[in-house]
């Protein structure tokens, strides 16, 4: 009876542990420096980030006259048969936006992810699945596309949904585990809508990040408080895990007799 309770407890623990795992959960913790070269808090994995981007979440200003951005991207490539979770809460109560989501594993036009150019933001280079927030008098403060760029905006997520002078929680649930893949995208905590994703992203998805505007004129910027990327594990890897404990626990239990 005791092995069979001790197994029951080491099931349920693994079955806890194996529910969610963590590939990326950056603490935004540094003294003020470049973000770009900084290992990742969780994977050690090093950002590539343009000069606006630090250490301690900092988003600075990018003055220019005309479409001009900066992105802050890691690695990350979706595979079949899981749920990702992406979250990052945004402080940005300036008008020009800061973007949040997924990204390609590279820039268009021969660019790299530290390059100051238009088309690393994620309105230019592609990117789908991805969601912004800033303090515009004249447009929505917070929207959302399916992509690629900013195609299949989101009609739920899509307007002064949020004060954004307060933080902003963008969360993107990525569910691979069916031959279509979807999307649900929650700002604030509340579902924004569910979209089914385009096949083409299943290949065009090959890191996950951050981009921002250009501003028309200095000020204080914004800053990222938080980031992770989350993975719900197939459930056939828990259950294989616990046909194996089961196995071992039985073997033991023969060999007491």
């Amino acid at each position: 009876m005791r092995k069979q309770l001790a197994l029951l407890i080491l099931g349920a623990g693994l079955a806890t542990a194996s529910a969610q795992l963590t590939i990326y959960n950056h603490q935004f913790n540094g003294s003020g420096g470049p973000l770009n070269g900084t290992p990742e808090t969780v994977s050690g994995v090093a950002w590539q980030a343009g000069s606006v981007f630090l250490d301690n979440g900092v988003v600075q200003t990018l003055v220019a006259g005309s479409a001009n951005g900066q992105a802050a991207w890691l690695p990350f490539t979706p595979q079949d048969g899981l749920i990702y979770t992406a979250t990052a809460t945004i402080l940005n109560n300036q008008p020009n936006w800061i973007a949040f989501g997924f990204l390609p594993a590279t820039p268009p036009g021969g660019l790299n992810w530290t390059d100051t150019s238009f088309q690393v933001r994620h309105s230019n280079n592609g990117a789908y699945l991805w969601a912004l927030t800033r303090n515009n008098p004249t447009a929505a403060d917070q929207q959302a596309f399916v992509g690629p760029n900013t195609s299949g905006g989101l009609a739920d997520f899509n307007g002064d949904l949020a004060d954004p002078s307060q933080p902003v929680e963008i969360k993107i649930v990525l569910d691979t585990t069916a031959s279509t893949w979807t999307a649900e995208f929650f700002l604030n905590g509340t579902s924004r809508g569910t979209v089914n994703v385009p096949d083409a992203a299943k290949t065009a998805i090959g890191g996950i990040g951050f981009s921002r505007d250009r501003n028309a004129t200095d000020n204080p910027g914004g800053a990222i408080q938080s980031f992770t990327l989350t993975v719900v594990p197939e459930p056939t890897t828990g259950a294989l895990l616990l046909t194996g404990l089961a196995l071992l626990a039985a073997g033991r239990s023969r060999r007491a007799l």
